[in-house]
């Protein structure tokens, strides 16, 4: 991503527990390789990271929801996205019946709604609100973003208009506020594209975990990002199924001649959704369909074509082995949901084991 972005701030997008890679150790891997700070979604996500170690600056996106939010988050060195003009005179109250800071100014990024129609302080109100920052000592202006709706689409002419929304927006600046004010508009799909987005500064979520939307979308190739998680689970049971057998729960599947069912002990419990169904898994690098319907705890697949399939054999559900590869857009595309989804959907149950890293602080 330096590469891609020159000079630009970096800030490594790691909410939803690192969109399911295990937030605390994405964390510490990413200071470590000098990364300029990360954005989460909420206070317990900030707690979560300070708790682990992570020293660097922290980026609340979409403003604490609570004026208690807003406490935790200050007392644990966050900046809070500032997205309602009303939020200005809420946290100018609060700093003062809760004297945090001590009579420092609080930073504040500004989020501004630029065609997203989500969130965001409306452009409308963008004058009065930077009026009321100038003029409020107990606040300082830190940063000026806003998010793209269509980034990933490259013949979006929609990416143009709200650029120069933002652009028109960023003009209301002094010349002291654009040296000290960070902006950021692009996320991984335009700031590993458009140059003319990336501002001082840039917010990189699924490209710092190997997947470019755009790829998806456009057909494209990124050569340089590379998925970082695998999900991986042995095979705990191999046995002989004969032919007209039905294979799990209502029998949804059943056996043509006969065939050899692995069992695998990853279900939906876990995040592997039903949608996967009818998919497949590698085993000694071969492609093996899911057959039957996946349980809470458990898979079953049809290995009677790879020879020599034991229990204790690694089956990939999703990355690479060999030369064979499932990808989170293969699954995505199954499940008819959005490929972050299937990362964000791998919960807790699964365990992370973080390899090619320093153990975590």
């Amino acid at each position: 991503m330096r590469q891609a972005v020159g000079q630009a701030t970096v800030f490594g997008v790691v909410k939803a527990d690192a969109y399911g890679h295990g937030a605390p150790a994405v964390a510490l891997e990413l200071e470590r390789l000098g990364i300029d700070g990360l954005a989460v979604a909420g206070a317990a996500e900030v707690e979560e990271l300070r708790d682990a170690g992570y020293g660097g600056r922290i980026l609340l996106l979409g403003g604490p929801e609570s004026s208690a939010d807003l406490d935790r988050v200050v007392r644990r060195n966050a900046t809070p996205v500032l997205t309602r003009l009303g939020q200005l005179t809420a946290w100018s109250a609060w700093l003062g019946r809760s004297g945090a800071g001590a009579g420092e100014a609080l930073e504040v990024v500004v989020e501004l709604d630029t065609g997203m129609s989500r969130a965001g302080l409306k452009l409308a109100d963008w004058p009065a609100a930077l009026d009321h920052l100038r003029s409020a000592p107990e606040f300082r202006l830190a940063g000026l973003m806003s998010h793209l709706a269509e980034s990933e689409l490259a013949a979006s002419s929609f990416t143009g208009e709200q650029e120069r929304r933002f652009a028109a927006a960023v003009e209301l600046l002094d010349s002291s506020e654009r040296r000290s004010v960070q902006v950021h508009l692009a996320n991984s799909s335009a700031a590993l594209r458009g140059a003319s987005v990336r501002w001082t500064a840039v917010r990189v979520g699924g490209a710092l975990y190997g997947l470019d939307l755009a790829t998806l979308v456009n057909g494209s190739e990124t050569p340089a990002l590379r998925p970082v998680m695998s999900v991986k689970a042995p095979v705990v049971d191999v046995r002989p199924v004969p032919a007209g057998a039905g294979v799990g729960y209502r029998r949804t599947w059943r056996a043509p001649d006969s065939a050899r069912i692995a069992l695998i002990r990853v279900g939906y419990g876990d995040g592997f959704s039903t949608g996967f169904s009818g998919g497949e898994v590698l085993v000694r690098e071969e492609r093996c369909p899911i057959v039957g319907q996946i349980s809470m705890d458990s898979l079953t697949v049809d290995v009677t074509r790879v020879p020599g399939v034991a229990i204790g054999d690694e089956c990939v559900l999703l990355g690479r082995q060999g030369e064979q590869r499932i990808g989170v857009g293969e699954l995505a595309a199954r499940a008819g949901i959005a490929a972050y989804e299937v990362w964000c959907g791998l919960n807790r149950r699964l365990p992370r084991l973080v390899t090619g890293a320093p153990a975590a602080r």
